[in-house]
């Protein structure tokens, strides 16, 4: 995990909302006021499970801080754009000098979004426990359900959703598609361990003629990877050098996360 400094909580209330994101934020707490009438008309616990699912998302929410990290970028934006902290949706901006600050409403809303996502969940494994019939079946049974409707689906979301990454187009997007297929496919990295790659950055190093023969087979790019394992934990950065072209990989180098790809071991 990466070594970061302590989040600053700014007076701006937000980096990422939109005036759109009012829009999600009504629709998700009618969902969610939903969810509870639907949980108290089947159950008296109603009130702990939905206190539960805010806890969840409440933890998880803080948790996507550390796990979920898109560094200050140069990949499609060569003055250089800031980075940002949190998943499914952003709540700390990471500034090109290093600082980083969490405002309010972009942490309420992905805590909202997650609230959301839990209640469903819970209510899928609900349905799902009585079309079962889980009071009828042998603890054995009930395991196996633990095991493949609880614990499974969320240890290979990697495998379903895409961590976030940074907008890259053009010349830099044809690079990242490369070095992601030599990821997989030359070195494979990918397999029974790391569920899933993230872009991180592009660094291009060569800026003579690319198709000069003489320079063909230098480095000419540099191309961040971040790896992800099972539960969406973060376990290693990848760099990938790329000829001159930028087809061809030539070198990979493994690095640990508290490592960032352009610095020096120190």
């Amino acid at each position: 995990m990466d070594v970061v400094d302590r989040p600053i909580w700014t007076n701006t209330w937000s980096y990422f909302a939109t005036w759109q994101d009012g829009f999600f934020a009504v629709v998700s707490l009618l969902s969610i006021v939903l969810l509870i009438i639907w949980w108290r008309q089947q159950t008296r616990q109603w009130f702990r499970i939905t206190m539960s699912a805010l806890l969840l998302a409440l933890l998880l929410s803080i948790s996507s801080y550390y796990l979920f990290e898109v560094p200050v970028h140069f990949a499609s934006c060569p003055a250089g754009c800031p980075g940002w902290r949190g998943y499914p949706r952003p709540i700390a901006q990471i500034h090109v000098d290093g600082a980083i600050h969490i405002a309010a409403i972009d942490f309420a809303l992905n805590t909202l979004l997650l609230w959301l996502l839990w209640l469903v969940a819970f209510l899928l494994w609900r349905l799902l426990g009585m079309a079962l019939r889980w009071q009828q079946r042998s603890q054995q049974v009930r395991l196996l359900f633990v095991i493949g409707f609880m614990i499974l689906p969320w240890a290979l979301l990697p495998r379903i959703l895409t961590p976030p990454q940074p907008a890259i187009t053009g010349e830099d997007l044809r690079l990242t598609t490369n070095a992601g297929r030599a990821a997989e496919f030359t070195y494979r990295i990918t397999g029974l361990w790391i569920q899933r790659l993230a872009v991180e950055d592009v660094q291009r190093l060569q800026t003579e003629d690319a198709t000069n023969l003489e320079t063909v087979n230098r480095v000419g790019s540099q191309v961040c990877l971040r790896g992800y394992t099972y539960f969406f934990i973060p376990w290693r950065r990848y760099r990938i050098d790329l000829d001159g072209v930028g087809r061809t990989a030539l070198r990979l180098t493994e690095l640990p996360l508290t490592q960032g790809c352009w610095q020096h071991p120190t």
